[in-house]
């Protein structure tokens, strides 16, 4: 796909590697829509700089765990820039909660873990399908998790609904596939976001001294990623795993 031009909705696109999928693809002359929860802020401050870069760009608050809001926020990107073409599912959620801890998650966090999660990023796809089709074709590309490849990570919740949202990429790039609309998702490692930065010192120097390549991977290599995928008409329904070797 060449990418100038084209429109990108972002959840959860205002701070961390949200924000920095979106310079990237301003830089590639992709106009962003950015969704954000709470973060009114940092989302109004990504899209001045996005601006710079000379594209177009608007701030949307929505929650994405509301159907309303979903379709809220796809029929308002492609009515403010008359097309959408590339969904990057990208907001989520956790709890930090020790495995051994089966109380301390309670059926509120399952619920709106699962909700963000998996849930959030099925309904925005077919919402977003619908629009695509009308321009022959997109793209959607999910952030998931080494979380939901291995059994190590925030919670046993996060976890689960990570491993849900690989398979849920898979189920629709097989579903989308006649509509030539792609779907993949990429797997990073531990990333130093505010997620990350919860961690010790400690435990990220473990985290650093686990992995092959003796690093946590970097978020500007990991935002490449989905550049790549937005890119490669041949790609779809894969997993692309960004953790400096971590699950080798």
């Amino acid at each position: 796909m060449e990418l100038k031009g084209k429109v990108a909705l972002i959840t959860g696109g205002g701070t961390g590697l949200g924000k920095e999928i979106a310079k990237q693809m301003a830089q590639e002359g992709v106009n962003v829509a950015i969704n954000y929860s709470k973060s009114k802020q940092e989302a109004e401050e990504t899209v001045d700089e996005l601006r710079e870069l000379g594209v177009k760009a608007q701030a949307i608050q929505a929650d994405v765990g509301k159907l309303d809001d979903v379709i809220r926020i796809v029929n308002s990107t492609a009515e403010s820039f008359g097309r959408l073409d590339i969904l990057i599912n990208n907001a989520g959620t956790t709890r930090f909660v020790p495995f051994t801890n089966l109380d301390g998650l309670s059926e509120e966090d399952w619920d709106d873990i699962l909700n963000i999660n998996t849930k959030a990023p099925f309904f925005l796809a077919r919402a977003t399908a619908a629009i695509m089709r009308q321009n022959n074709g997109g793209v959607i590309i999910n952030t998931a998790s080494v979380a939901g490849l291995g059994t190590k990570g925030s919670s046993i919740a996060y976890c689960t609904s990570k491993a849900g949202m690989i398979h849920l990429t898979r189920c629709l790039a097989l579903a989308l596939a006649p509509d030539n609309i792609r779907v993949n998702a990429v797997a990073p490692g531990l990333l130093l976001t505010r997620w990350g930065l919860k961690y010790s010192p400690e435990r990220i120097a473990q985290f650093e001294q686990a992995s092959p390549l003796k690093k946590i991977p970097g978020i500007p290599d990991t935002a490449a990623t989905y550049i790549m995928l937005a890119k490669n008409d041949s790609m779809t329904g894969q997993i692309i795993t960004v953790d400096a070797g971590m699950l080798l």
